[in-house]
């Protein structure tokens, strides 16, 4: 039996009483400076229709994926605008519930990927030479004090929004509660 949420795609929210807080985990503006033993500094761009994410499940402290830096859950992965977002579902241990206030507070704003490059297009004639990252794996998402991706950051919404998240987030633990039931 399949059960398909066509608005589970529409949560973006910073809902306090669930935990739950939205990401830009990559920007259309993601383009940063880079630099390598072979080629120097560059400058790197992520095609985000590139990005593959199917294994990415946890948000982790300061790119160190562990079982002690693991703060919360990601879920709802989608692109809109261009953009590849996801919410994240703070875990309840005092460790996560601070770093959650911190983002709810303003103190921090940004979050950065891990990834492996799988398929990449240089333009060697530019200066600096740019690289175009067609296709990529995302393996981790890490809360930190400042990303390479500018606008990777927790999403603000106005108090509308807000309520309308809750109501979908009310709606879909409801539905998972009958679809419990019925099993």
């Amino acid at each position: 039996m399949n059960f398909v949420r066509s608005d589970t795609a529409k949560i973006r929210n910073i809902d306090n009483d669930n935990n739950i807080l939205s990401f830009v985990m990559i920007s259309n503006s993601n383009a940063c400076k880079r630099w390598d033993w072979d080629m120097g500094e560059y400058l790197e761009e992520l095609d985000i229709s590139g990005a593959r994410y199917n294994e990415l499940r946890t948000l982790f402290t300061d790119h160190n994926p562990s079982v002690d830096n693991a703060i919360a859950k990601i879920e709802n992965i989608r692109v809109e605008n261009n953009e590849l977002v996801c919410d994240c579902i703070f875990a309840k241990d005092e460790r996560s519930q601070n770093i959650f206030k911190k983002y709810k507070d303003g103190i921090l704003s940004d979050v950065s990927i891990g990834y492996k490059i799988l398929k990449q297009t240089i333009d060697k004639d530019s200066n600096p030479k740019k690289v175009l990252v067609n296709e990529f794996e995302i393996f981790e998402l890490s809360a930190v004090w400042k990303g390479a991706d500018k606008n990777a950051k927790k999403r603000f919404f106005d108090e509308q929004t807000q309520k309308e998240a809750k109501a979908l987030a009310q709606a879909r633990e409801r539905e998972l509660e009958l679809m419990i039931k019925t099993l």
